[in-house]
C-alpha cells in the first residue's frame, strides 16, 4: 500500500522537473541561440517478488518473474542542438552559425574557453570582439600589416587568415592603417588592330637631316613635352590620314620626278625613212617635204607626239629644233619616264644617239630588307625615302655640285604633321634655278600600283617650286597607335601614372614605350629622356594571339624618396593565347588594365564572410580579411554544460572540442548581420507543457486514491 503512495510522490516530481524543463524552454522564446531541453524519464528499481524460471524437462513451461515498480525519476535534460532561424540584423558584427558548432570565448584571455550559439558581438573600447557579457571571441588574427606583409601577398591571400596556428583573443585597431603597396605588376588585356583600317593613328614621327649621322642613322628626339618628334619608321606598317593601310609588298613604290626631262637636238631634213628608239619605243616616218608640204621638224613632231601615251614624251619646235619634254606624269613603269634614247636613230633621226638622256624622275620601291639598296632607289623607313629623296632632288638642281645634307640646297623633312615637305632654298648662286614636282604611280608586269601611296604622294605636285618661295608637302602619313594609362604606386604610397603606347612597326609587330611624369624614371630609360622607356616589342602569331614580347620588367625609379630600384612585371598575357595582348581584325581598345599596388588607407569598416573571416574595408579602397572567428564542434554536444548567460562548458561526456574554421570539417558556415535565434517551438513547448500537467494530475490521483485505501484499513481496524 505505502509502495503505492511513494511511486504517486516520484511521479509527482518527475514531472515537476519536466514542468520546470518546459517553463524554461518557453520563457527563452526569444533568447538568442538558446536551444531547448527535455526532461528524459526514467523507472525506478523494481521489487522483484519471484524471479522468472526457464521451461522444466518434465514439459512444464517457464514462468515469468514477478516485480512491482518503485516509481517513476528524471535521469538526465537532454539538450536539442537543432538549427534555430535567423534573423537579419543591423549590426555588422552579428554572427549566426548555419549548421554545427559553437564560437569559442574566453574570459581569462584564453586560458578558460566557453562555448556559445550566440553570435551577438561587439567591439570594446579596445578593439576586441566580445559578447554583450564581456567574453573575447577567440579565433586568428592577421599578422600586424605594418610589418609590410601586404607587400608580398598575392590577391587571394587579402582575403585568406592563416588559422593553423594556437587560438588567440580577436581585436583589431579601431585605427588601423593600412600601409602602401608599391606596384609590382601591370596587367593588360587588349587588341592591337591588325586590319587594313584603323580608327586611332597619330602623324608619323617628324625627319630631320641635321639629327642624321651614319653611326646610328635617326637617333630619336623629343619635345619639350617629352613626345617624340623624330623617328624612323617602317614604311609597311603605315597609313593614310584616313587611316587606310598602305600595305606595301616588295618593290611596290611610286616615281618622283623634280624637273621635267627635256632633249634638245637638230632634225636632218631627208626623204628617207627615219626611225629613233625612245624610251624603248619605236618611232618612225618618211617624209617628203617636197610633196607633202610638211617640214621634216613638224613631221618628226607628229610621229613623236603620236606614241606620246606609250612613252610620256612630247615634241615640240623650238627654234628650228625639237623638243622633247617628259613631265614624268605618266603612271606606269620605266617606258613612261625620263628621255632616254635606247637606239641611235636614223634619217631625220640621225643626231640622236644611243645613250643620250635626260633622268629627273626616279623610282623608289619598298623592301623588307633591313638593309635597302639606296644606289637602286630601295627604301624601308621613313629616313630612307627621306634621304633618298634629298639626295636626289639636289643632283637634279645642281648636279655638278658635292652633295652634303648640312648644306643641301633642296631639303626635304618629314614635318610635325606627318608630311613629306620639300623646301628650294635659295643657294646664293645668282641663279634661279625652279623645281618642278611630280609623283605617279609605278607598275608592271609583276608590280601592282599602290595608289593610296601614290596619292599621298601627288600632294607635291607643283609645276613649280620657286627657288627661295614656299614649301610644298605631301599627304599625311601616320601610324596605327594604341595608348593606355594606369596608375602604379611607390613604397611611399604615392601615385606616379604611368602611360603605354603601342605603335605597329610591321605586318605582325608592335613597338611600345613606357612613360611617367618627371621626376621619376626608369632605369635603362631614354638618355634625352630618362621618364621613358623606348624599344619594347610584341609580335603575334598568324591568328592573332601573342607570339612574344620584351621586355618582361621594368625597373622604375620614383625619385623621391622611395624605395628603388622598384621592379614592375609586365603581364600581358601567355605566348600562343588570347588572355592578354591580340591582335586580330578590329579596332584596338584596351579591355583591362590593372595593376597590384595601393596607396596607404585608414580602417574605416569591417563585416563578416561566410568562413566567419572579419573584412576590413579601408579608404584607399582595398578590402583586407583582419582576423578568423574560430569554431568548435564536439563528439557529443548534448554533454555541454549550461553556464547561464548562452553560454556553454566542456565536460566529460562532450568530448574535447575540435577547433577549426567554418566550413571546415563537420563545422557549419556562418552569416553576417544575422542572428540564430531560439530553436524552441511554442507549439510543441505548449502541447508537452499539457502533457506534463496531465501526468502530474495523474499522479496525485493516484495518491489519493491510496490515502483512500489506507484509510478504509484504518477504519476496519477499528
Amino acid at each position: 500500500m505505502l509502495r503505492s503512495l511513494w511511486s504517486g510522490v516520484s511521479g509527482l516530481q518527475a514531472h515537476q522537473v519536466a514542468l520546470d524543463v518546459e517553463s524554461n524552454n518557453i520563457a527563452n522564446v526569444n533568447t538568442v541561440g538558446f536551444k531547448y531541453s527535455r526532461a528524459s524519464f526514467v523507472d525506478m528499481l523494481s521489487q522483484v517478488k519471484q524471479i522468472a524460471t526457464s521451461p522444466y524437462k518434465n514439459g512444464l513451461g517457464g514462468q515469468n518473474d514477478f516485480s512491482v515498480g518503485m516509481g517513476v525519476g528524471v535521469n538526465a535534460t537532454t539538450k536539442v542542438f537543432s538549427q534555430g532561424n535567423t534573423q537579419n540584423t543591423d549590426v555588422k558584427t552579428d554572427l549566426a552559425i548555419e549548421g554545427d558548432g559553437f564560437f569559442i570565448i574566453s574570459r581569462d584571455r584564453g586560458e578558460t574557453k566557453n562555448y556559445t550559439r550566440d553570435g551577438e558581438f561587439l567591439f570594446d573600447a579596445k578593439g576586441n570582439l566580445v559578447t554583450n557579457g564581456g567574453y573575447v571571441v577567440q579565433g586568428w588574427n592577421r599578422p600586424p600589416i605594418d610589418q609590410g606583409s601586404g607587400s608580398t601577398m598575392t590577391d587571394n591571400e587579402f582575403f585568406k587568415v592563416d588559422n593553423t596556428g594556437p587560438l588567440e583573443s580577436i581585436q583589431i585597431d579601431p585605427g588601423m592603417v593600412m600601409p602602401a603597396r608599391p606596384t609590382s605588376k601591370v596587367t593588360l588585356r587588349a587588341n592591337l588592330s591588325a586590319g587594313r583600317h584603323v580608327d586611332d593613328v597619330v602623324n608619323v614621327s617628324a625627319l630631320d637631316s641635321t639629327t642624321y649621322t651614319a653611326a646610328d642613322g635617326i637617333s630619336p628626339k623629343y619635345d619639350s613635352k617629352g613626345n617624340l618628334t623624330q623617328m624612323a619608321e617602317d614604311f609597311g606598317a603605315l597609313f593614310n590620314a584616313d587611316g587606310d593601310s598602305f600595305a606595301l609588298n616588295e618593290n611596290q613604290g611610286f616615281w618622283m620626278s623634280y624637273k621635267t626631262s627635256r632633249l634638245v637636238n637638230n632634225v636632218v631634213t631627208t626623204k628617207e625613212p627615219s626611225v629613233l628608239y625612245l624610251n624603248g619605243q619605236k618611232v618612225s616616218f618618211t617624209n617628203d617635204s617636197g610633196l607633202s608640204g610638211t617640214s621634216t621638224l613638224a613631221a618628226a613632231v607628229s610621229a613623236i607626239n603620236a606614241v606620246r601615251d606609250k612613252t610620256g614624251i612630247e615634241a615640240y619646235v623650238d627654234n628650228g629644233q625639237l623638243r622633247l619634254e617628259n613631265r614624268n606624269e605618266m603612271d606606269g613603269d620605266e617606258n613612261t619616264k625620263n628621255i632616254i634614247v635606247t637606239k641611235s636613230g636614223t634619217g631625220a633621226f640621225a643626231n640622236f644617239v644611243e645613250g643620250d638622256k635626260d633622268i629627273t624622275a626616279f623610282r623608289y620601291r619598298y623592301t623588307k630588307s633591313n638593309d635597302p639598296d639606296s644606289t637602286t632607289g630601295q627604301f624601308k623607313t621613313t629616313e630612307d625615302l627621306r634621304a633618298l629623296m634629298q639626295y636626289d632632288a639636289n643632283m637634279i638642281k645642281s648636279p655638278g655640285k658635292e652633295y652634303k645634307d648640312s648644306t643641301a640646297s633642296v631639303s626635304v623633312t618629314l614635318n610635325r604633321f606627318g608630311m613629306f615637305e620639300i623646301s628650294n632654298k635659295d643657294n646664293d648662286d645668282g641663279v634661279t634655278d625652279n623645281l618642278q614636282i611630280m609623283a605617279s604611280a609605278y607598275s608592271s608586269g609583276q608590280v601592282s600600283s599602290n595608289i593610296l601611296l601614290r596619292d599621298a604622294m601627288r600632294a607635291l605636285n607643283t609645276a613649280s617650286l620657286i627657288e627661295g618661295g614656299s614649301s610644298v608637302a605631301s599627304g599625311k602619313f601616320t601610324h596605327a597607335r594604341h595608348a593606355t594609362s594606369v596608375d602604379l604606386f611607390d613604397t611611399l604610397g604615392t601615385k606616379h601614372t604611368i602611360r603605354f603606347e603601342f605603335i605597329k612597326s610591321g605586318g605582325k609587330e608592335w613597338t611600345f614605350r613606357a612613360i611617367v611624369p618627371e621626376p621619376a624614371q626608369f632605369i635603362g630609360g631614354s638618355a634625352d629622356n630618362p621618364n621613358m622607356f623606348e624599344g619594347g616589342r610584341v609580335s603575334f602569331n598568324n591568328d592573332g594571339s601573342l607570339a612574344g614580347m620584351n621586355p618582361p620588367m621594368l625597373q622604375f625609379d620614383p625619385k623621391n624618396g622611395a624605395e628603388s630600384p622598384q621592379r614592375i612585371e609586365l603581364n600581358f598575357g601567355k605566348n600562343q593565347t588570347f588572355d592578354g595582348l591580340t591582335s586580330v581584325d578590329k579596332r584596338s581598345e584596351t579591355y583591362n588594365i590593372a595593376q597590384n599596388g595601393y596607396n596607404a588607407g585608414d580602417l574605416m569598416d569591417v563585416r563578416f564572410d561566410a568562413n566567419g573571416a572579419l573584412l576590413g574595408a579601408f579608404s584607399n579602397g582595398k578590402t583586407l580579411a583582419l582576423a578568423q572567428v574560430g569554431l568548435a564542434n564536439f563528439a557529443n554536444s548534448a554533454g555541454l554544460q549550461a553556464e547561464g548567460n548562452n553560454i556553454f562548458s566542456e565536460t566529460g561526456n562532450s568530448g574535447e572540442p575540435i577547433i577549426g574554421a567554418a566550413n571546415t570539417g563537420r563545422r557549419g558556415g556562418v552569416s553576417g548581420s544575422k542572428l540564430e535565434m531560439s530553436n524552441v517551438d511554442l507549439s510543441r513547448a505548449l502541447t508537452q507543457l499539457i502533457v506534463v500537467q496531465r501526468g502530474f494530475q495523474a499522479n496525485s490521483k493516484a495518491i489519493t486514491t491510496s490515502d483512500q485505501i489506507l484509510n478504509t484499513l484504518l477504519s476496519l481496524k477499528q
